[in-house]
């Protein structure tokens, strides 16, 4: 399949700091929270209940990985593949005239390339993103995790992983409006922990995670002024971060939302979908203006709660910047991933492989179509005592992103054997893999 190259032919609009308006995307989402002082977890969970019909669950071969031009898109040798497979039998007409018809012509090849060079990420989850203790560097241990050192990440990287996501919470470290100042030590340990990162030779994801529970909220009592603490708090993160080189990505919100409505894990309200569009704007362009290497950079928006369903991938708003990708999380097929009660089940015998692959579809015709890159920056399945078993979901569920060049970042909470949502491959406090055979099947999946 040919790209078409594509100029840009729209200037970037300049920051307006505090009078700005922020106006911003379905699959069903749950979020449960567990422990106590001592452990504590997040994740967003993926139903696929509104997925068509139209997918079968034939599976594909692993060794069918599509291969991306300079310009980003499939080849054409790989899209042959993908029709004989039934993964991508047809380009809907619609998505080629919508392409047509943008003002805006992005040409995202640097992206590509870059992403290109990630094969497997790793989520530092509950660490820097833990919160509840106020304004103190206690809140990193809070929610039971030892305190982040270079030889934890170091093995890490010896292990194979060659990105992690840090994960980081502000809300309780910064000063009230309208400067919303972090607090320098918080700022000081979160760049520490980034350079740990970076000393060990791994592209890092730094986001802003927890807010929601917080300041960010999709409604119209917390709009204005949560558009402006989020612009605020990206200068400062991007002016300390400015020369770091391409390595350094920088995602903007993690499933922005209202926490407890109706809507929260079904892609939120239109005005909600909205409103997320409009806060991704205020954060590329927060970074931007900051200059250095920050002009460049790349740049991760989300859709309505990292919601993955194509109503919400349809509707979502890309900036026109030719650096930029869009998160989504799928925790899929959730019963077998996330939920341990009853509706749960712990076998994988692939009938429910047309969830993922489904999915995907979504994700090519909305976003990878059209010059938007896509990174999974949260997926995973709980420890259900059966390790087997995940590793066979985990050769279709990363076999069908490989064939999408689709880059994916496991959750790790660091909890195995507890009461919570039991994500953790990795101990933190020994340094020793509790499910090794878990994290070479990530590896594997990736260097084939």
């Amino acid at each position: 399949m040919t790209k078409l190259w594509r100029i840009v032919s729209v200037c970037m609009t300049l920051l307006v700091l505090y009078g700005c308006d922020s106006n911003l995307h379905d699959i069903s989402v749950t979020e449960s929270k567990t422990g106590s002082e001592s452990e504590q977890t997040e994740s967003a969970v993926y139903n696929s209940t509104e997925l068509s019909d139209d997918i079968t669950t034939e599976s594909f071969s692993n060794e069918e990985v599509v291969t991306f031009e300079e310009t980003g898109n499939v080849t054409e040798e790989s899209n042959d593949k993908m029709e004989e497979t039934g993964l991508d039998s047809e380009i809907d007409s619609s998505t080629e005239m919508s392409q047509m018809q943008e003002t805006y012509q992005s040409d995202r090849s640097d992206v590509f390339a870059l992403l290109g060079q990630i094969k497997i990420g790793w989520n530092l989850g509950n660490s820097l993103d833990a919160h509840g203790t106020g304004n103190t560097l206690r809140s990193e241990t809070y929610w039971g995790n030892p305190k982040t050192t270079q030889d934890m990440i170091d093995e890490i990287a010896k292990k194979g992983f060659n990105a992690i996501r840090i994960p980081v919470t502000y809300a309780e470290h910064v000063g009230g409006a309208p400067e919303y100042k972090i607090d320098k030590e918080w700022m000081d340990r979160v760049q520490e922990v980034v350079d740990y990162a970076m000393n060990a030779g791994l592209f890092v994801i730094l986001d802003t995670h927890h807010e929601p529970d917080y300041w960010l909220k999709t409604d119209e009592e917390h709009e204005s002024n949560a558009q402006k603490e989020l612009t605020a708090i990206w200068i400062q993160v991007a002016e300390r971060f400015c020369d770091y080189d391409e390595k350094l990505i920088f995602e903007g919100m993690n499933e922005p939302r209202l926490k407890g409505s109706a809507e929260e894990w079904n892609g939120g309200t239109a005005s909600e979908r909205r409103m997320v569009d409009t806060w991704n704007q205020a954060f590329v362009d927060a970074v931007r203006s900051t200059g250095g290497n920050n002009e460049t950079r790349l740049l991760i928006i989300c859709t309505y709660g990292n919601n993955a369903s194509g109503n919400v991938l349809k509707e979502l708003k890309i900036p026109e910047d030719d650096h930029i990708a869009v998160a989504v999380h799928m925790y899929t097929p959730y019963y077998f991933t996330f939920d341990v009660k009853e509706e749960g089940y712990s076998e994988w015998t692939g009938k429910e492989k047309a969830s993922i692959t489904n999915m995907v579809k979504q994700l090519n015709a909305n976003l990878i179509q059209k010059d938007v890159p896509v990174i999974v920056t949260e997926f995973g399945a709980v420890n259900k005592q059966n390790s087997d078993e995940v590793i066979k979901w985990l050769d279709d569920y990363l076999g069908t992103m490989n064939l999408y060049g689709i880059k994916c970042f496991w959750w790790d909470n660091n909890c195995y054997d507890t009461n919570g949502e039991n994500f953790g491959i990795f101990n933190r406090k020994t340094l020793t893999w509790y499910n090794e055979k878990i994290a070479d099947a990530l590896i594997r999946n990736v260097e084939r």
